[in-house]
C-alpha cells in the first residue's frame, strides 16, 4: 500500500494551448505533485507508421514543446517534480542529451524523473539516422552510454551503434547515480526483461492499467529477481486517462506499490483545463 502516492499531471501542451508554466503554477496551487510532458521531435509528413491510437493523428503531436527546455521553465517557476512521459532518447545524440538531462536535474534540485520509450513512430526515428529495425538496440546503447557519462569520472563506450572515446563530462546528475529512469512499455515478458536489465521502474503503456497492474507487477518482480535486483526497488509511475470513476481508480492505485499517478489532461485553453484540474484536485 502506498499512502504517500503522488498525483500529478501529464500535459501535451503546445504553443496554441494553455501555457505550460501557467498550468504548472495552477497544478501546484491545487496540490498536485508533478508535471510530466511527452516528446516528439517532429512528425514526418509522409509517415507510414500508423498511429497506435487509431484514426487521424491528433494535431497536438505536431506542436509539442521540447520537453527538457520546457520543463526547465516549470522547475524554475514551481516546486513540482518534473518528468517526461515519455522522452525518446533514440532521437538524440546521447552525449549532449546526457549533459542536458544532468543539467536539468542539478538546476531543478534533483526533481527530474526521466521516463523513456522506444517510440512508435519509425519514420521519426529513421530521420535521426538509424534503421528502424535497429531501434531497440540503438536506444539501449544510447541509454548505456548516458549512464556511463552520469556515473563515471572518465567515461567511454564502444557499441555497435554509438561510441564515446574516454571523456570527462560534467555536470553529473544531482540524483545518484542518475535521475529515476522509467521505461514506458506495454506489459509482457520482453518489456519486463528490458526494465529489469537497465531501468529503475516502469510506466505502464496501455488502456486501464488499474485492472492488470497487480498481476503485472508480480511478473516484473520475477524478472528483477532473475537478475539479482530487489523487487522492492521497482518504481512505478502510472499514466492514467480521465474517466468518470477516477476517484475510485486513484484509491485502487493507492493500495498498490505505485509511486505516482499522472492524469492526462486535454491540450486546450485554460477555460477547459482549469475546471478539470479543480475536479481532479478534489480526489487528492
Amino acid at each position: 500500500m502506498t499512502d504517500s502516492m503522488g498525483v500529478g499531471l501529464h500535459y501535451g501542451g503546445t504553443d496554441t494551448s494553455m501555457p505550460l508554466v501557467d498550468l504548472a503554477r495552477a497544478a501546484e496551487e491545487r496540490g498536485f505533485e508533478s508535471l510530466f510532458v511527452p516528446e516528439h521531435s517532429h512528425i514526418p509528413s509522409a509517415r507510414e507508421t500508423p498511429f497506435p491510437g487509431g484514426g487521424v493523428l491528433p494535431d497536438r503531436y505536431f506542436r509539442l514543446w521540447d520537453p527538457l527546455v520546457s520543463l526547465s521553465f516549470v522547475s524554475a517557476a514551481t516546486g513540482l517534480t518534473v518528468g517526461t512521459c515519455t522522452a525518446l532518447p533514440g532521437g538524440h545524440d546521447p552525449i549532449s542529451y546526457a549533459k542536458a538531462v544532468a543539467t536539468l536535474d542539478v538546476m531543478s534540485g534533483g526533481r527530474l524523473v526521466l521516463g523513456v520509450g522506444f517510440g512508435w513512430n519509425n519514420d521519426e526515428f529513421e530521420d535521426h539516422g538509424f534503421d528502424a529495425r535497429d531501434k531497440y538496440a540503438v536506444v539501449e546503447e544510447k541509454i548505456a552510454l548516458m549512464k556511463n557519462l552520469w556515473t563515471e569520472e572518465e567515461a567511454s563506450y564502444d557499441g555497435k551503434h554509438v561510441r564515446l572515446s574516454p571523456s570527462r563530462v560534467w555536470p553529473k546528475p544531482l540524483q545518484r547515480p542518475h535521475p529515476p529512469l522509467l521505461l514506458g512499455v506495454r506489459s509482457g515478458p520482453i518489456g519486463f526483461r528490458r526494465i529489469a536489465k537497465w531501468a529503475d521502474g516502469w510506466i505502464p503503456m496501455g488502456h486501464h492499467p488499474v485492472d492488470t497492474l497487480e498481476a503485472d507487477l508480480l511478473q516484473l518482480a520475477v524478472e528483477f529477481e532473475r537478475v539479482d535486483r530487489d523487487p522492492d526497488s521497482i518504481r512505478v509511475t502510472v499514466l492514467q486517462g480521465l474517466r468518470p470513476d477516477l476517484a475510485d481508480v486513484l484509491d485502487r492505485f493507492r493500495q498498490m506499490p505505485v509511486e505516482r499517478v499522472i492524469v492526462d489532461v486535454p491540450t486546450a485553453d485554460d477555460d477547459v483545463v482549469l475546471p478539470i484540474l479543480d475536479e481532479i484536485a478534489a480526489y487528492l
